[in-house]
């Protein structure tokens, strides 16, 4: 597609974000706190307003925040797993948690279930619309099927069940940030990857269209440790291909990519995030292959991730601030 702009560096704009920050630190000096970023080199974010992400949820750009600290899933609208808390769960522990007591599992299990997924509707539909997630992939993760998805819809639904449809401008478009295996090439879990949907997306030769593939910048997705991920869509202007997509790993921003034409009407929104680990019999499949080629580690029976501290937000997020006196 036209003007693809792979990890030019280019940033959202934030104005007097120096003078922000000087304020900002200066008041917590003189509080008496030291407050360091999780990731050194992050851009900063509404999360560097409130340290460890106390009072985040209440910020005006914030649409929805999840710390999984009710110790149930009653924030989200859809629990895909339908209460079997094998597929996704609530869970307490040190090796499954980031912040505070709780976060969420998701399990696929080989020969029982695909995993789970977790659906929140956003009753304002938006524009420009962020999304960041902690995620820890279990240490021998295999491959995975699809991942968290942003979607936009014109009827509740109406982004789902749509493989190998092209969207028409005015009914659906989605994206996901995906670990991509590259037919074995990349190894567990794969390299992050955008998979899209959009009117002018391209045909498979099967004459389906299937998302297409964005690849940012980056490695391989490291397995047993806690990353952040923020994606970013901006919606175009109707009859312009003026839209956008970017990416973030640990507050650095790996691919931002242009020229998407999302919509023929300003109707359609970005109104749906979608938090899900789906791994397919095909997916277990992939990962009995590599590890059989190659020696690598991997889990032929079962794929499980955490996440943690989820916020959707009409401004860049960033990575969470910790604090130590």
């Amino acid at each position: 597609m036209d003007g693809l702009d792979v990890g030019n560096g280019v940033m959202d704009p934030r104005m007097h974000k120096g003078l922000r920050r000087l304020i900002f630190f200066s008041q917590l000096l003189f509080w008496g706190w030291i407050v360091l970023p999780l990731v050194a080199g992050a851009e900063d974010g509404l999360a560097a307003r409130y340290p460890g992400d106390v009072g985040l949820a209440s910020d005006p750009a914030v649409l929805f925040y999840d710390g999984f600290e009710s110790g149930d899933l009653s924030a989200w609208d859809e629990d895909q797993a339908g209460g079997d808390t094998t597929r996704v769960a609530v869970v307490e522990g040190k090796d499954a948690v980031l912040f505070g007591r709780y976060a969420c599992r998701m399990t696929a299990t080989r020969g029982k279930n695909d995993g789970g997924g977790l659906i929140k509707w956003l009753p304002s539909g938006q524009d420009h619309l962020h999304a960041r997630f902690y995620v820890k992939f279990a240490e021998d993760a295999g491959y995975v099927h699809h991942f968290v998805h942003i979607n936009g819809e014109a009827r509740r639904w109406g982004s789902f069940g749509k493989a190998g449809l092209q969207p028409k401008g005015d009914d659906f478009f989605t994206t996901g940030i995906e670990p991509w295996f590259d037919w074995g090439k990349n190894p567990p879990p794969g390299r992050w990857n955008f998979y899209t949907y959009w009117p002018d997306m391209k045909p498979a030769p099967d004459g389906k269209y299937w998302g297409n593939s964005f690849h940012p910048e980056g490695g391989v997705i490291p397995r047993g440790e806690w990353i952040c991920m923020e994606v970013r869509i901006d919606l175009n202007t109707p009859g312009q291909a003026d839209g956008v997509q970017t990416l973030w790993q640990d507050g650095k921003q790996i691919g931002r990519f242009t020229g998407f034409r999302w919509r023929t009407t300003e109707t359609l929104k970005a109104n749906v995030f979608w938090l899900m680990s789906y791994v397919t019999e095909r997916a277990f499949g992939h990962t009995d292959q590599h590890a059989e080629q190659h020696g690598v580690k991997a889990n032929t029976r079962s794929h499980t991730v955490w996440f943690d501290s989820v916020v959707v937000a009409t401004d860049y997020i960033g990575p969470v601030i910790k604090v130590g006196s």
